[in-house]
């Protein structure tokens, strides 16, 4: 039985057979359209498969589901949460703790230097700085608006200011740059937004890193990780799809592991 593993976070799924990540937007109604052909090129159509399903959206975890009962009705459908993911977690109520959270954790525990803690920063719809302990236990952290969060309030909020394209804007930064003193109202948003951005995650991974008695290693990950690392420079490690290849993690523990 083919492994399928699925990412639902708040703006794209993510499928993936560990060897390709097939992104997936679902603003629209009919996102789970795209699902058979992505299938189709992971050699899956026809064959049962086992599904490994880490959603943080309800809405869109039901729908994903009631497409499955309908046109996969052979496949196994396993659900990953903070309760059953392999990690040691140590906050107030570990049963309430994102699971994207808990699977990038996972992937940090993977790639970390032993005996050294992590500080993983995952810029998602919301931004996640949280700290891993040199034991491998996930400790907690901090959250913030994300860049597209930030851009929608900006413009849903106020009378004036329009809503910016997040990724023209990492686009302009990695070929031109984006000063902090802007001339016009689009270059102020994206100046505010980016480099705002920037400076959270400088302070958050510095006054946690300050809490700490063995320095920590911090990864990067997530949408406009690689453009944002480059901005904070030295001391900052990207890595790409913590949260699948936490994923991947767990099911090879969950499967093959007692």
């Amino acid at each position: 039985m083919i492994s399928i593993a699925l990412d639902i976070g708040n703006t794209r799924c993510k499928l993936s057979d560990e060897k390709s990540v097939f992104r997936v937007p679902h603003q629209d109604s009919d996102f789970t359209a795209s699902f058979p052909e992505i299938l189709q090129t992971l050699h899956a159509d026809e064959k049962p498969c086992e599904w490994w399903i880490a959603s943080v959206n309800r809405n869109i975890f039901r729908k994903v589901t009631e497409w499955l009962a309908q046109n996969r009705p052979g496949d196994r459908v396993n659900v990953l949460n903070a309760l059953n993911v392999p990690i040691q977690v140590d906050v107030e109520f570990p049963e309430k703790v994102g699971v994207d959270l808990l699977l990038s954790a996972i992937t940090a525990n993977e790639i970390r230097d032993p005996g050294r803690p992590a500080i993983i920063v995952d810029l998602g719809t919301v931004a996640k700085v949280d700290l891993v302990d040199e034991n491998g236990v996930f400790r907690g952290g901090a959250f913030a608006p994300g860049l597209r969060m930030g851009a929608v309030a900006m413009d849903q909020q106020t009378d004036a200011l329009p809503e910016i394209d997040v990724m023209e804007m990492l686009h302009r930064m990695e070929t031109h740059g984006i000063p902090s003193v802007a001339q016009n109202t689009i270059a102020a948003m994206q100046a505010g937004l980016f480099w705002g951005m920037v400076g959270t995650i400088r302070e958050l991974t510095a006054r946690t890193a300050s809490t700490l008695a063995i320095p920590p290693q911090i990864f990067l990950t997530g949408g406009g990780a690689k453009t944002v690392r480059d901005a904070l420079g030295e001391g900052f490690t990207y890595v790409d799809e913590m949260v699948m290849k936490g994923i991947w993690t767990t099911i090879r523990k969950l499967k093959y592991e007692p």
